[in-house]
């Protein structure tokens, strides 16, 4: 029974640890109008869809997205639309490239590019931004970029291991 629910709760955990993450960490004033947002929960989905099972992904990148949209957004609709837009992406990517930890760091940055890329879109079409799009890529694409990326870094490995942990269980069961 706690095996089958580590996949879910870990997940969530992703999910309230990324506003965990802005309260205690992004309150500096060091950051000179930066904007770091945190995609912990949209790089775990994308784990599960390489090394779990690519409909379990999406199942929770609807499910999260959702949420997301729920608890952080104002906007209805648009994680819930992109999370599982970037999970397929990946999908995509992942059957022309190979698959080892180098290239689906490249796939992550790609697609958390395209994620922030399609939030910034959304916000100018509905003229909740005034911002260029020089400033975007300066003021929230890098910073957003480098963050993820050391996230990456740090928990790429574990995550693998935890994913083909549970991949090997199901083919158990």
């Amino acid at each position: 029974m706690i095996k089958r629910l580590t996949l879910p709760l870990v997940t969530l955990l992703l999910f309230y640890s990324e506003s965990l993450f802005v309260i205690f960490f992004l309150k500096i004033e060091s950051f000179e109008g930066r904007i770091i947002v945190p995609h912990f929960l949209i790089i775990f989905i994308l784990f599960i869809c390489v090394f779990f099972q690519y409909r379990t992904a999406l199942l929770y990148a609807f499910i999260f997205g959702f949420l997301f949209d729920i608890f952080y957004t104002e906007i209805n609709g648009i994680y819930l639309v992109f999370y599982p837009f970037v999970v397929f992406l990946a999908h995509a990517m992942l059957k022309i490239l190979h698959n080892n930890l180098f290239v689906f760091s490249l796939i992550v940055i790609i697609n958390l590019s395209v994620l922030e890329f399609l939030v910034y879109q959304i916000n100018v079409i509905i003229q909740r931004t005034d911002m260029t799009f020089i400033q975007f890529a300066d003021l929230r694409l890098w910073p957003t970029l480098a963050l993820n990326a050391v996230f990456y870094i740090i928990f790429s490995y574990p995550f693998k291991v935890f994913l083909q942990r549970k991949q090997k269980q199901l083919l158990e069961d």
